[in-house]
């Protein structure tokens, strides 16, 4: 096990690094993960580094394309550094209506499918190690259902993007003044009140970007 220097009044002393002590909070630089992260399947990590023709990439930049995010076929593959969504949340509103062929999904099992083709078209033109956000809020009250649950195993397991984290958008302020606290001074149900979004971020195939800039700009890109 390592040590640190560690500076202050009176004379230096030393500080042992870790391994189970206050993991996941701040200042400890020192602290050895390894132990926790082995308890979990390791990531398959890729050295692909493969990237769209710089001519193909130029062709497209500053352009806006409007059609089906499911089919972006003027998007080369592995040409996009960051995709950031946010579809719509199944939630009814009005616009939703445009989805599909004119029409809401019928039900929840069909919007999961949609959303998988479309991430799964957002991850086609991803290039290794750029990364993806997508921002949804979770469904309904009784019962509650987690769409960032379904939308990180959409990420993770089916198409194998490797999750970098969570932002977590508190929204009180500026979301409805419904006052739905339950039953009003005899609280035998109450109802939780979700005012937050999420945004979740992942990387394809790797944590870092594939190609340092040095090659990039060799390359054209």
């Amino acid at each position: 096990m390592s040590e640190q220097l560690i500076s202050g009044e009176g004379a230096p002393r030393f500080r042992r690094n870790t391994s189970t002590s206050a993991f996941g909070a701040s200042r400890r630089e020192g602290h050895d993960a390894s132990a926790f992260y082995a308890r979990f399947r390791a990531p398959e990590i890729s050295t692909d580094e493969s990237l769209a023709d710089p001519i193909a990439v130029n062709a497209i930049r500053n352009r806006i394309f409007v059609g089906d995010s499911r089919k972006m076929d003027e998007i080369p593959d592995n040409s996009v550094a960051l995709v950031v969504t946010s579809p719509p949340y199944f939630a009814g509103k009005a616009y939703e209506e445009a989805l599909g062929e004119g029409h809401i999904p019928a039900d929840y099992v069909e919007y999961l499918e949609m959303l998988t083709a479309v991430l799964g078209e957002c991850h086609r033109v991803l290039e290794p190690g750029g990364r993806m956000v997508v921002n949804v809020a979770n469904l309904g009250r009784r019962p509650f259902r987690s769409l960032a649950c379904d939308v990180t195993t959409i990420l993770q397991d089916e198409l194998g993007l490797l999750l970098r984290g969570e932002v977590v958008w508190l929204k009180q302020r500026g979301s409805s003044g419904s006052c739905a606290w339950g039953s009003f001074k005899s609280a035998t149900n109450p109802v939780l009140r979700d005012t937050t979004e999420r945004l979740i971020i992942a990387s394809k195939g790797r944590f870092d970007r594939a190609v340092n800039p040095a090659k990039r700009v060799k390359r054209g890109l």
